[in-house]
């Protein structure tokens, strides 16, 4: 005899399902996946309230952040929260960028962490100072706090990294390389105006990076995006098919002024 479990399937049949993590509810039909993570039923896609980073429909488990975003189980197992944490991982992302593509910094660049009220004022002096004739700033897309999880900015003589708090340990290796990407190009190639080769760049030594860490999804949903992040990214890897690692960063050269 075989016996029926809570949710109204046999054991049997049981063995063959997929469950929905928020619900917990048998999954007949479509469902979805969040960076791997999953299933999720349609109907908690659709009514459930969403992870701030992953998107993921949120479970009876989330944490709240003091800027009001909300985070799952999943992005908070690894985030980081910690200012000296972030330094280490920064530091280590650091020695991988040397090592795979040879980019240094001259002039000390430290990072921040930073919430979402915090980021969304850096980005206002940002804008503000790129108004005044000064392009501080690490690009001149327009940059709106609620997506942008990271962002270069010069102060005068002070350069600084700030990242969101709360973001997953290889999401925020991703993001700290793209900006430090653009930190490098402020210091070697301050002319550079072409947005799509401008952040191209950046995304091809966060693709490098993460690569290291064999985070493959994270570079899928990258190479995956239509806009100039997506665009730029695949034109650098096309051209470093073509002439190499050197190849990309002639092309700025070619490009600055």
């Amino acid at each position: 005899m075989t016996s029926a479990l809570p949710h109204g399937v046999c054991s049997t049949c049981s063995q063959s399902l997929h469950f929905c993590l928020a619900c917990g509810q048998p999954v007949k039909n479509k469902y979805y996946q969040f960076d791997g993570v999953g299933p999720y039923c349609q109907e908690c896609y659709q009514t459930r309230p969403r992870c701030d980073v992953c998107s993921a429909p949120l479970t009876h488990e989330y944490w709240q952040l003091s800027d009001g975003r909300v985070i799952c189980a999943n992005c908070h197992s690894t985030a980081i929260y910690d200012p000296a944490a972030a330094a280490a991982l920064y530091s280590e992302m650091r020695q991988v960028v040397d090592q795979l593509l040879g980019l240094r910094l001259n002039i000390p660049t430290g990072v921040a962490l930073v919430d979402r009220n915090q980021l969304r004022e850096v980005i206002r002096q940002q804008t503000n100072a790129v108004m005044r004739g000064n392009p501080a700033s690490s690009t001149a897309l327009p940059l709106v706090a609620e997506n942008t999880l990271g962002l270069y900015a010069r102060r005068g003589m002070r350069r600084g990294i700030y990242i969101q708090t709360g973001l997953p340990r290889l999401l925020f290796l991703q993001i700290a390389a793209h900006e430090y990407a653009h930190a490098w190009q402020a210091e070697n190639y301050p002319m550079l105006r072409d947005e799509r080769i401008h952040e191209g760049f950046a995304e091809w030594v966060a693709y490098r990076v993460i690569g290291r860490y064999r985070y493959t999804r994270g570079q899928e949903r990258m190479l995956s995006r239509q806009d100039i992040y997506g665009q730029g990214l695949r034109w650098a890897l096309e051209v470093e098919a073509q002439t190499g690692i050197h190849g990309v960063i002639n092309a700025l050269s070619a490009e600055n002024g």
